[in-house]
């Protein structure tokens, strides 16, 4: 049955996408896809984060059952302009749910991602500057709700054979440090900028916005005494991610750019069922 919407003048006008359809196939996902949008964020709605504003690229997707021609388009971008509240891992999880309700929908998904800043003092100087991150985070709303979030930031790596085989220093070069996470419970879980701290601490040292001499003398003498292979990093890292009982699933990676070849390396580990 064709159905009918009034429109400004009064007339009633054709709705389209609720029309039948006899193709007997049902689409997976649909919706829209890179929407820039701008959002404060604040990992959790009880953190001690500061809020920060930013500007997420949203992907707003939905199921489409085999006897609808079409999803309503325009309620995501109103199911979005809706939500006026800190953006958190808990009212991400909220607003998935909004907006599967808002369409009908047997399923639905919402992945948003965003630069964040994290204030990084040098270690010796204490000279101030910010890090960027890159985080994304996954909300899904069915039978049952989820979300993941991932991260990822620069950290330095310097090679063990080098350091072993040459007579003066060793190759070293900045690595992407990449982690995803699920929680036991999302009102239990672990910040970004937390996670960043298990990431980073798994690397051969970290990176800085801002050093001085006695600055980068003392980051690369810490990264020369503290030498890591990709295998060692993700290791490590893998390590931290386990011990943390807030973290019910992970996967972990690492990407060496490599100085001295002309390839990356690359090392990831995902979390086993118990």
């Amino acid at each position: 049955m064709k159905e009918k919407m009034p429109s400004e003048t009064g007339q009633e006008l054709a709705d389209v996408q609720s029309y039948e359809d006899t193709r007997n196939l049902a689409i997976d996902e649909v919706g829209i896809t890179d929407v820039p949008y701008p959002i404060k964020f604040a990992s959790n709605n009880e953190s001690e984060e500061t809020p920060q504003s930013t500007v997420g690229k949203f992907d707003m997707l939905v199921s489409l059952p085999s006897t609808s021609k079409g999803t309503h388009m325009s309620r995501f971008i109103q199911t979005l302009r809706d939500h006026e509240r800190l953006l958190s891992y808990e009212s991400l999880a909220e607003l998935c749910v909004k907006l599967r309700h808002r369409v009908t929908a047997d399923w639905a998904s919402i992945c948003v991602n965003f630069p964040y800043f994290i204030e990084r003092q040098a270690p010796v100087s204490g000279e101030s500057g910010l890090l960027q991150l890159d985080v994304t985070l996954n909300a899904t709303a069915g039978k049952n709700q989820d979300l993941k979030v991932t991260v990822a930031g620069p950290a330095m790596s310097l090679c063990p054979c080098s350091k072993e085989i040459a007579e003066y220093g060793a190759h070293n070069q900045r690595c992407l440090l990449s982690a995803s996470i699920r929680f036991h419970n999302i009102a239990h879980s672990v910040s970004v900028s937390e996670l960043f701290q298990h990431m980073e601490q798994a690397a051969s040292a970290s990176v800085y916005s801002t050093l001085k001499r006695n600055d980068e003398k003392y980051v690369t003498e810490l990264s020369y005494d503290n030498p890591k292979f990709v295998e060692d990093t993700v290791r490590d890292l893998a390590l931290r991610l386990k011990s943390c009982d807030r973290i019910s699933w992970f996967r972990c990676s690492t990407k060496n750019f490599e100085s001295i070849h002309q390839h990356n390396a690359f090392a990831q580990i995902e979390s086993k069922p118990n």
